[in-house]
């Protein structure tokens, strides 16, 4: 299997790509310790490498197994580990269990539709139809982060935050920035109050590290007007307090305001740049998690 393919988008990227027959796996229901959750994707090509994981391991070869059978005889199947399941030797180390629903010859047109609205940044539904049964569950687009700022800080949120499967997004007057790898995109600020191009949406978080200050009323002004579900900014309470009496001068309400993460992550007074992003990027997951992204 494909580690890498652990988003929706990601493996039906990968499924919408081939050129031979596959199944795509689906998790029905999951209950205990389980390492995924509801609606987890797994594609099974007839051959070849597998994109997506169900678990951490400890049924995924049983599941590759079943799924090239049902690409063989062509017919859907379910799948049960754990609890009630008809596998006896095959166990779930972390209790529970695990429904799965195996479907051989999906459209590809259907796939790559889904595919196309995630990458798009949209909500997209797959119904997993077993004999009239449907199971259907919504997938949403992977989160996305916005940093504005400048130096290390900004590059080691970034990096840290490619690697955790983010679409990551930089803007800053350091043209050096540029080049991290994997952004998704980067922007230049060449003035305090150059506007930010449009590009939050519900699924993204924004994060300022600026140590100049003067490079964030308008830019929060932008964020906090936008749909995202989290904005922070770097600095200590004392900057913050500063930070927002400006903004309040600028006509924002403290309910605007409060929305700001501030000082930001969850570990107070880091002053080193990766245990900095650790920090935020943990404060990021637990509001996405809070406010239904994840």
């Amino acid at each position: 299997m494909n580690l890498t393919y652990h988003h929706p988008v990601d493996v039906l990227s990968f499924a919408a790509a081939l050129d031979m027959r596959f199944a795509m796996v689906a998790a029905e229901a999951v209950t205990g310790g389980a390492m995924r959750a509801p609606g987890a994707l797994m594609c099974v090509p007839e051959s070849g490498g597998v994109a997506g994981y169900i678990s951490n391991g400890c049924v995924d070869a049983d599941i590759i197994y079943q799924a090239r059978a049902a690409i063989k005889d062509g017919v859907p199947r379910r799948l049960r580990y754990g609890e009630g399941s008809p596998f006896k030797d095959i166990v779930l180390p972390c209790g529970g269990r695990i429904d799965l629903r195996v479907m051989p010859d999906m459209q590809n047109g259907v796939i790559a539709a889904c595919a196309q609205n995630l990458t798009s940044r949209q909500e997209a539904s797959l119904d997993f139809d077993i004999g009239g049964d449907v199971f259907s569950y919504i997938y949403t687009p992977k989160l996305s982060l916005r940093i504005a700022g400048r130096g290390e800080a900004v590059a080691a949120l970034a990096r840290q935050a490619v690697s955790t499967g983010f679409d990551v997004i930089v803007q800053s007057p350091d043209s050096e920035l540029s080049l991290l790898s994997g952004l998704k995109r980067f922007d230049p600020l060449n003035d305090p109050s150059q506007p930010p191009i449009d590009i939050d949406d519900p699924w993204t978080a924004v994060v300022l590290m600026f140590h100049d200050h003067d490079w964030e009323p308008h830019l929060l002004m932008a964020a906090l007007s936008g749909p995202s579900f989290y904005v922070g900014a770097m600095g200590s309470q004392r900057t913050h307090d500063i930070r927002k009496e400006a903004l309040t001068n600028m006509g924002l309400t403290n309910q605007d305001i409060d929305r700001i993460h501030a000082p930001i992550g969850i570990i107070p007074s880091m002053r080193d740049g990766n245990l900095l992003a650790v920090s935020v990027l943990a404060d990021i997951v637990l509001a996405a998690q809070k406010s239904g992204r994840l």
